[in-house]
């Protein structure tokens, strides 16, 4: 999976999460265009909406050099705002960055793993 955010603390954040959930991160960047080198082959591909801005086109882009990944949106945006905007384009998932980390991050795995439920916590 690769995970593009222009937010390094964020995109720190989100990688520790998604390799606690057993997610493998095979690359990682801050702007539309390295979204864009990542993608090709990527089976999970996750990007803010706003790389400091909005670039459709370039979602587009990504949607189609990796048309089996599983490609999730996370945005600041109100989440019917957020889906006008994303409209042009198939998305899988997307996320509010408002949400808890941990639930964001839950809810990536589960979706990249084919279920839509989050993965029952293991027991300590």
């Amino acid at each position: 999976m690769i995970l593009c955010d222009d937010a390094p603390g964020f995109r720190a954040l989100m990688i520790a999460l998604l390799g606690e959930a057993g997610l493998d991160i095979a690359g990682q960047g801050e702007t539309w265009e390295d979204a864009e080198r990542l993608a090709p082959g990527a089976d999970v591909v996750v990007v803010d909406l706003w790389m400091p801005e909005l670039d459709i086109a370039a979602l587009g882009r990504i949607r189609a050099s990796a048309p089996r990944a599983t490609l999730v949106v996370l945005t600041a945006l109100a989440a019917g705002l957020a889906a006008e905007h994303v409209a042009p384009v198939t998305v899988d998932l997307l996320l509010s960055k408002s949400a808890p980390p941990a639930e964001t991050a839950a809810a990536i795995a589960a979706h990249a793993r084919g279920s839509d439920a989050p993965p029952e916590p293991e027991l300590l």
